[in-house]
């Protein structure tokens, strides 16, 4: 009888410390999310500074920097169309909060899928929050000889495979976009991959190749400037600061796509962290200023933050896995 009081005294006493133990693990926790950001946190880039990644970045992250009063630092690393940095922040990464790196639906599912050696799944994430959808849009050099969509695809049928068009990496949004308007334009393009939509740009208005496809927000200022000309827009409807340029859909291409964009921290990241950081990006989408920088850029704001930002990526996962067995990129 002694003997059973004593275990059940031991037994009590396990329970309590492990109950004051779990308390002060979640006072620390909770000490640690309060003080955070306590240093400069740094924002890894799988790509060049002046593409999509760095848009997302440049409209955000002074806006997020003053709600959050501490600095947000942009480090590029191309390479492997992103799946570099993906896997570092992804697999390498301590989750504490003070790397992140971006979310570019649909590059960053589509690439996990389609490069066998990309070495990240989305499952190594936690989504923070998507801010911006930027549409996609066909671009050639302003003195090239293809004025209109028209001219494009009636080369590219007398020429099969030959006309090349440059974009910012097998696996990306930019990619796809040219492999669907090859499909359903029912003509075929030499696809050349650059690391980020600066270089595939680049390569349009120098020449090197005939056409990118690439997004709005990244050559708007250069259409306006008539330093590149615009063929087709992805979008339901031609936009305001770039009339001129039509649709796809006038062209009787049905294709509305682009790029969405938001923040994804490393698997395991505290949920506190998590919603401060979700808190501060909720704080910024409602700034008019940066909306007025979303506009300037022809991105349109669009957050998604918690359950609403993982279903969103889910279900984009699933339709990019449909489609690209369908177009037989994957088994």
């Amino acid at each position: 009888m002694k003997r059973s009081k004593g275990i059940l005294k031991t037994a009590v006493m396990m329970l309590a410390l492990l109950f004051v133990m779990g308390m002060t693990l979640g006072v620390m926790a909770a000490s640690a999310a309060e003080k955070y950001p306590a240093k400069a946190v740094t924002v890894i880039h799988g790509f060049k500074a002046g593409g999509g990644s760095d848009q997302l970045a440049q409209v955000t992250q002074p806006f997020l920097e003053k709600v959050l009063k501490q600095r947000f630092v942009n480090v590029y690393k191309p390479g492997a169309d992103g799946a570099i940095v993906w896997k570092e922040v992804g697999k390498d990464t301590k989750p504490d909060g003070y790397t992140l790196t971006t979310c570019l639906t649909p590059k960053t599912q589509l690439n996990s899928m389609v490069n066998a050696n990309a070495g990240y799944s989305m499952a190594d994430f936690e989504p923070i929050a998507n801010m911006i959808f930027d549409p996609g849009i066909l671009v050639v050099a302003a003195d090239s000889k293809f004025k209109t969509f028209q001219d494009l695809v009636d080369a590219a049928k007398k020429a099969p495979g030959q006309i090349r068009l440059s974009h910012s990496g097998n696996g990306g949004d930019d990619w796809y976009n040219g492999l669907m308007i090859a499909k359903l334009a029912g003509i075929s393009f030499n696809m050349v991959p650059f690391d980020g939509d600066a270089p595939a740009w680049q390569a349009a208005a120098g020449g090197h190749v005939e056409v990118c496809t690439t997004n709005v927000g990244v050559v708007t200022g250069l259409v306006q400037g008539k330093k590149l000309r615009g063929l087709a827009v992805y979008t339901e409807k031609r936009l305001p600061s770039i009339s001129e340029v039509p649709t796809l859909k006038e062209l009787g291409v049905n294709l509305v796509e682009g790029s969405y964009r938001g923040y994804l921290a490393p698997k395991g990241t505290p949920k506190e962290i998590i919603t401060i950081l979700a808190d501060g990006l909720e704080k910024v989408s409602a700034d008019p200023q940066h909306k007025a920088a979303c506009a300037a850029q022809n991105m349109v704001p669009d957050f998604k933050r918690g359950d609403a930002f993982k279903t969103f990526l889910a279900q984009e996962e699933e339709m990019l896995r449909k489609i690209a067995k369908e177009m037989k990129l994957i088994p």
